[in-house]
């Protein structure tokens, strides 16, 4: 288990390993060098903590004083990599846990991601912690995963009133207070070498990249075409077109007789 999560395998395994001189010509070997150089920067150290964590999680339900003798039998504190496994084993059960308000509870430290003071914890933050260990029965439990708020959109509100997807490639849009159908294309995933991110929308009469089609019409698309809806059209899709009126107020002058 220490090998898998902190020691990484060596690089370029093979023929073609990384610093190695065996196929070079003797012109390009160097004439004086120490034993140790050409085998330097083989292997590296890295924390692969993923085995660690789905062995965690299926103790879930076990007394934590079981899981943590059968961890501590196998991960002896006799090197320095095998105790490196057992900070990280300690760091992702919250284990000083305590009831408060019917709920489990940590008391939390000043730190700079958090604030101090009793939180649940199914409202953890910024923290290892994935599972920890319940006050009254000493079971492993696993810390509910906690759903992501997505970010606001400024924009949604207004695409609601002024884009209408129809496909995949086929949008109403109203530009102006009038209808128009636009013809999209999608921005590529990746873009090839040399190729610019820039694309011109027939509709913004403008180049835009994949954020601003995101922005404009809430996917990652421009419109190569446009054209305005007829009568007919726009009463199928019962849509009408907004007719702006500026009427200029001229003073009434009343004259004496």
């Amino acid at each position: 288990m220490h090998k898998v999560v902190v020691e990484r395998p060596r690089w370029n395994p093979g023929p073609g390993k990384n610093n190695r001189r065996a196929n070079l010509p003797d012109e390009l070997r160097p004439k004086f060098e120490g034993i140790k150089r050409p085998h330097s920067w083989r292997k590296g150290l890295t924390d692969l903590l993923g085995p660690l964590k789905r062995w965690l999680h299926a103790q879930v339900g076990r007394p934590w004083n079981d899981v943590y003798s059968e961890a501590a039998a196998v991960i002896k504190p006799d090197s320095i990599i095998r105790a490196h496994i057992k900070t990280h084993l300690l760091e992702f059960v919250e284990r000083n846990t305590f009831m408060h308000g019917g709920k489990v509870c940590i008391l939390q430290t000043h730190s700079y991601f958090c604030r101090p003071g009793i939180t649940p914890v199914t409202e953890l933050r910024h923290r290892r912690s994935t599972f920890y260990v319940h006050p009254e029965t000493f079971l492993l439990y696993k810390i509910p995963d906690r759903s992501r708020q997505r970010r606001p959109d400024p924009g949604e509100e207004h695409r609601k009133l002024t884009v209408r997807w129809l496909s995949e490639k086929t949008l109403l849009r109203q530009l102006n207070g009038h209808w128009f159908k636009c013809h999209m294309e999608k921005f590529p995933d990746q873009f090839a070498k040399g190729d610019s991110p820039w694309r011109y929308d027939h509709a913004e009469k403008k180049l835009i990249r994949r954020v601003d089609g995101r922005n404009i019409y809430g996917s990652k698309a421009y419109c190569v075409a446009k054209e305005q809806l007829s009568q007919r059209e726009l009463r199928k899709f019962r849509i009408a077109n907004q007719n702006k009126v500026e009427r200029s107020l001229q003073p009434v002058i009343v004259l004496a007789g």
